[in-house]
């Protein structure tokens, strides 16, 4: 009886090894987060100042969950759901529905914004690009044709 007994406990403590060895190599899910600000140069020459909050995490489904929090020195203001999220290496593509906007004209639109993580914080590595779309843009990696700087903050990809 003590030699079940033991069997059963080895049994179980070699399941419950095997569980959590499955789990760590199943890994954290992707992710990507920050807080930064960047300038950009609009029609006419005038600088227009942005500020964007995230956060984008994977979920097992191959979607995402998140949020993003913008606004520029017009005025312009919006918050957006994360529907998706791709990472690969340093850079993070997530996209989803605006839902909430100073100006009517923007809601029911879609964002995409791509980030590079380019170390730490005060290296000013990190850059940015987004783009409001009318359709979903999805997340599929591709390299955009120009990426912004980060001059104030940082973004961190997971």
């Amino acid at each position: 009886m003590k030699h079940k007994m033991a069997f059963l406990c080895v049994l179980a403590l070699g399941a419950a090894l095997l569980l959590f060895a499955g789990l760590s190599l199943a890994g954290a899910p992707h992710k990507a987060t920050g807080g930064v600000s960047f300038a950009t140069t609009i029609p006419g020459g005038e600088e227009l100042r942005r500020w964007v909050e995230f956060e984008a995490i994977s979920v097992l489904d191959n979607s995402a969950k998140g949020w993003v929090k913008y606004h520029n020195s017009n005025g312009l203001q919006f918050r957006a759901d994360v529907q998706c999220l791709s990472v690969v290496d340093d850079w993070a593509y997530f996209s989803g529905p605006i839902v909430t906007a100073s100006d009517t004209l923007f809601l029911n639109q879609w964002f995409l914004f791509v980030v590079y993580d380019g170390g730490t914080p005060a290296s000013k590595g990190d850059k940015i690009f987004y783009r409001l779309l009318d359709t979903d843009p999805g997340c599929s990696p591709f390299l955009p044709p120009v990426m912004h700087d980060v001059d104030n903050g940082n973004l961190v990809v997971h």
